[in-house]
């Protein structure tokens, strides 16, 4: 039987299941691994991690020393707004953009922030239909994109009278 990281309450681990692997280092920048139970046997239990790859074979089998965790749903699917996720830790937000990522969906709320991962190519959500769809929408009625973040701020400026300002900080060179 594996115990929840933290506690000594334990958890019962089958395949199919979503985990999170605390870091064996304790690094400061070292966080959990996300990774899917591809079988559980007695005392071990075999992963793949977020990137699909069965762990390396001297460590592909788990043993109870090391400490997981059960994987919230909303971090298993991802979610729109970051606010929504389950496990709202470092390792969650990022196997939530992970996921958004690799399904080209580049723009992910915190709340009313926009965040936005480079996509290293070009995808055709800048059209004059996106523009329109955005129009006059609320934060969230539509999924996440710099045109709701942009319509959001002017409605606000048009309607209320009130300065606006966008922030936006990217990596050098993006």
């Amino acid at each position: 039987m594996w115990t929840e990281e933290g506690t000594l309450h334990p958890v019962a681990v089958f395949q199919g299941d979503y985990i999170w692997i605390e870091p064996v280092s304790g690094r400061e920048f070292d966080v959990a691994i996300g990774a899917r139970v591809v079988s559980a046997e007695g005392r071990r239990i075999q992963v793949k991690d977020d990137d699909e790859q069965v762990t390396h074979p001297s460590e592909q089998w788990l043993t109870p020393e090391r400490r997981i965790k059960a994987m919230h749903a909303t971090s298993v699917q991802g979610v729109e707004d970051m606010i929504s996720l389950g496990d709202l830790h470092e390792a969650g937000i990022l196997r939530n953009l992970l996921i958004r990522y690799n399904e080209n969906l580049i723009y992910t709320y915190t709340g009313s922030i926009l965040v936005a991962v480079n996509p290293y190519q070009i995808l055709p959500i800048y059209t004059a239909e996106q523009i329109k769809l955005y129009k006059d929408r609320k934060i969230g009625e539509l999924p996440p994109h710099i045109f709701a973040i942009g319509d959001n701020s002017y409605t606000h400026m048009k309607r209320y009278g009130q300065d606006q300002c966008i922030v936006i900080r990217s990596e050098q060179g993006a």
